[in-house]
């Protein structure tokens, strides 16, 4: 199976040379001076990176485009005829995942220093490299940022892209000599862009190994160039799978895979990865998902060989991950939430997808939420702060850090703006009169749940809200938390302000956790644990507190009052009268005895939450492994009737293997030794 053709990137009209020092005639590409000026003298303000070869600006064009500029170390190597040689190739590379290369500029100048006592006319020779700007960043940031949560979707398009530029280079006889993820950047749909390509390749060939031995990266630099300075396209074979080991050993230690053997390699690979994806993926492409995993890393493997003539040749690397894409096997839901990375959203694509804000769902004392569409149809919600409530740069990027996880009951972040609008606004003087004001946007775009919030159902007596119903959510609500707390790359995080309004359903009345960076200024004070309104500090045990009011609510079918004494009168009143066996029937008559036993369990679980000591609380890991436990048995309530499984861990903790005995163990075994976390 052969590889698609490139797809071409646009191309940029440039300005003749401004003046007569150096620049590529054929690229018509812009001057030393101009690129100077355009970046006022290189200053920090302008300059987006460093790497080998020098420091990178970003500079607008005369045509208005964005370039990103790299400044090239004085080198005495470099031949200013040997360097422009060869403009015309690189400029004729186009590819979907190439860099385009605009073009070279030099500046001579002459003058004379005093240098050990004696006068000396020296050159100083100032040399800039064009290539197309991509926004996102490079590689190497994603790889180092553990909050980033790549999903493996992401992270085959990114080898698969990869893989793809690097065919397409060593196809039109460009070697890259330094591949390395800060020479790869991805732009805001993560796909990667390879640059810096060709750099290395215009040194003279006399001085190459000399400059090879400074300039290149010895992680990615193969034995035979290591130990022999030999450079063939071997050389960017072995810098690949480098590249491909480490974007797959994100959840892994890459150190503890480098000096395995290659069978050694692949099993811990695919094992660790079988079983991510197993605890994290729940729709049909399992199995597609691990065929890829497999491929990549033996891939990698493949590349990483110590012998050159044994690694393959990009045509057969493209052509194995052609054969185990997947096209067309996912739902449409599960790829916009279960592949895709939340990706940055300008102010005027989501104001486009919501009909400039027009159906609003909700609003919070932190901003409104509205319902808009994707452009395949899906529905999202979008939260948009309000002025008060937005937050600078920095600690958005913050909340957005930690929203970008990927769990059954939490909900899913889409994408997300920060951007700086020029809105009018009346002037105080005059009132005929505008100013152009800057004004902040904070926005998240999230999955839309139709079945709206907890609180709606809550204070819908004629909903159908069965104790069925009941217990799965209060399950989900549970296991989200758990996520946060415990299983999470960034655990412990702690919700802000759980309250029903912050807990949403899906079709199936899924419970999802949402708002957890950005509500406890508005959380009502009976949710709230009483030395948290002491302190104003919100801790992993204040958050127990508040799922155990939402507990007793859902088991009991009566909502807690606002405010904080209230609140504390109705729990109360709950641990007096509402585990009388009379009392869980008239609230659920159509239950057997077995699930009275069940409700009886959770309301004890609630009142042990909201204890006023937070270390007498459990940990939610403590309540999981209830639930787990509970589920596990679920025969205890088949036909309304109690049954005890001989084979059960239930049996184990009653003495008497009775209802009675049962109902003992709920209610002891897991704040007998509370956790003190």
């Amino acid at each position: 199976m052969s590889s698609p053709p490139a797809q071409p990137s646009s191309g940029s009209k440039f300005l003749s040379q401004i003046d007569s020092q150096g620049s590529s005639s054929d690229s018509m590409m812009p001057s030393y001076t101009f690129f100077k000026d355009a970046t006022n003298n290189f200053s920090e303000e302008h300059k987006v990176g460093s790497g080998k070869l020098g420091h990178v600006y970003k500079a607008h064009l005369p045509t208005g485009e964005l370039v990103a500029v790299k400044l090239l170390y004085q080198l005495q190597t470099f031949s200013q005829k040997e360097f422009i040689y060869g403009d015309d190739q690189l400029m004729r590379a186009k590819h979907n995942n190439i860099a385009r290369f605009f073009g070279y500029s030099y500046a001579n100048d002459f003058q004379f220093i005093q240098f050990d006592g004696r006068t000396l006319r020296v050159q100083d020779v100032e040399r800039v490299v064009a290539f197309e700007y991509v926004p996102g960043g490079s590689l190497a940031n994603f790889l180092s940022d553990k909050n980033l949560g790549l999903h493996w979707g992401i992270r085959f398009k990114i080898i698969k892209g990869i893989c793809e530029g690097l065919q397409y280079l060593h196809e039109a006889g460009i070697m890259h000599f330094d591949l390395k993820p800060d020479n790869i950047l991805l732009n805001d749909e993560k796909i990667p862009k390879i640059t810096d390509f060709g750099l290395l390749e215009k040194l003279r060939e006399k001085d190459r190994v000399a400059t090879m031995n400074s300039l290149g990266s010895r992680e990615y630099s193969p034995p035979e160039f290591l130990y022999g300075r030999i450079m063939t396209e071997a050389y960017d074979i072995f810098s690949l799978g480098v590249i491909i080991k480490k974007i797959m050993t994100g959840r892994m230690d890459y150190l503890s895979i480098a000096a395995m053997d290659g069978h050694e390699c692949v099993d811990h690979v695919y094992k660790n990865w079988r079983k991510w994806l197993q605890d994290i993926r729940k729709y049909p492409s399992f199995e597609a998902d691990c065929k890829q995993v497999r491929t990549c890393i033996e891939i990698a493997v493949a590349c990483t060989k110590k012998k050159p003539y044994e690694r393959p040749l990009m045509n057969d690397i493209v052509h194995k991950l052609y054969e185990v894409q997947t096209t067309g096997h996912y739902p449409s839901s599960e790829i916009e939430w279960g592949i895709h990375e939340a990706r940055k959203m300008s102010f005027k694509r989501l104001a486009d997808m919501t009909s400039n804000f027009d159906e609003k769902l909700g609003h919070d004392g932190f901003g409104a939420v509205y319902k808009g569409k994707l452009e395949d149809g899906i529905s999202i919600a979008v939260k948009r702060l309000d002025q008060r409530s937005r937050k600078s740069e920095k600690q958005f990027e913050r909340v957005v850090s930690l929203m970008r996880l990927e769990h059954k009951n939490v909900v899913r972040l889409a994408g997300y703006c920060y951007e700086t609008r020029k809105v009018p606004v009346p002037d105080d003087k005059n009132s005929e009169l505008y100013v152009l004001q800057d004004v902040i946007e904070n926005l998240f775009c999230c999955e839309f749940l139709p079945n709206g919030n907890l609180d709606r159902i809550l204070n819908d007596k004629y909903s159908e809200f069965d104790w069925q119903t009941r217990h799965r959510i209060i399950g989900g609500i549970c296991e989200g938390l758990h996520h946060l707390h415990v299983e999470c790359e960034d655990a412990p995080i702690i919700h802000e302000g759980i309250k029903p309004t912050n807990i949403l359903l899906d079709e199936g009345m899924v419970p999802k956790l949402g708002d957890f960076c950005t509500s406890l200024g508005v959380t009502p004070r009976g949710y709230i644990a009483p030395e948290v309104m002491d302190t104003g500090k919100v801790t992993i045990k204040s958050n127990i507190y508040s799922v155990g009011v939402l507990i007793i609510e859902i088991a009991i079918g009566n909502k807690c009052p606002n405010d904080e004494s209230s609140g504390r009168s109705y729990i109360d009143n709950v641990l007096k009268s509402q585990t009388q066996e009379s009392n869980v029937a008239s609230m659920h008559p159509s239950l057997g005895q077995g699930f009275f036993l069940q409700v009886e369990c959770w309301i004890k679980i609630g009142l042990k939450c909201v204890e006023i000591e937070p270390q007498k609380r459990p940990a939610i890991s403590q309540i999981i492994h209830f639930l787990e436990t509970e589920s596990a048995n679920s025969e205890f309530y088949h036909h309304g009737e109690f049954i005890l499984s001989s084979e059960s861990s239930i049996t184990s903790w009653s003495s008497s293997g009775s209802q009675v005995g049962y109902i003992n163990a709920c209610k002891n075994l897991y704040w007998s030794n509370p956790d003190t976390t």
